[in-house]
């Protein structure tokens, strides 16, 4: 039975298969153009060892890719969006969430930029999003951010000199600036 299962040929890759599993991809998650072009190309380098059935599947790509945006499977705003709210719930600043998002979607600033203000409604619950935007805003974002994961004045357990580093040092991988972070953790200096 197990050399029935290790002996199974690798399905031939064609424009139908193709198309296929960019539907399943595009089906499950919320994805850009970018995201799936990638997503195809690394399935067909994969997958296919013949130079030239590799380079006909490369070419079809970008025609897969436009059907599927045809059809409504693939939406770039809302990948960026998607991406721009998950960095922002996770903690980080506004430019390292900017950053991410325009990184694992695949799209361009100007796109990430643009979902900014909606996704700061709907992951901070944030009314005034100038207020934000403004200075001081990233140091309000870093105490919400604290409090979220119960660190810097929020712990529940021993504060001591160790934890208090280890916050700070948290919030520095997340973005925030010195003065923010010492705002936020209440640090005199």
């Amino acid at each position: 039975m197990d050399e029935a299962v290790r002996s199974k040929k690798p399905k031939k890759m064609t424009e139908k298969r193709l198309q296929n599993i960019a539907l399943y991809y595009c089906q499950h998650y919320v994805v850009s153009r970018g995201k799936l072009e990638d997503y195809l190309r690394n399935r067909v380098y994969r997958e296919v060892k013949e130079d030239l059935l590799r380079k006909t599947m490369l070419d079809y790509i970008g025609t897969v890719v436009s059907t599927m945006e045809e059809f409504g499977y693939v939406n770039d705003k809302e990948a960026a969006s998607a991406k721009l709210r998950g960095a922002l719930r996770a903690g980080y600043s506004l430019d390292r969430s900017l950053y991410l998002a325009r990184k694992k979607s695949m799209v361009a600033i100007c796109v990430v930029e643009g979902e900014l203000d909606a996704a700061l409604e709907n992951t901070l619950g944030i009314g005034d999003v100038d207020e934000i935007k403004n200075a001081g805003g990233d140091a309000k974002m870093a105490l919400a951010a604290l409090q979220k994961a119960n660190r810097g004045p929020f712990r529940m357990g021993r504060v001591d000199d160790k934890t208090k580093r280890q916050d700070f040092a948290w919030l520095q991988r997340r973005g925030y600036r010195l003065e923010d972070i010492k705002t936020a953790m209440r640090m005199e200096d």
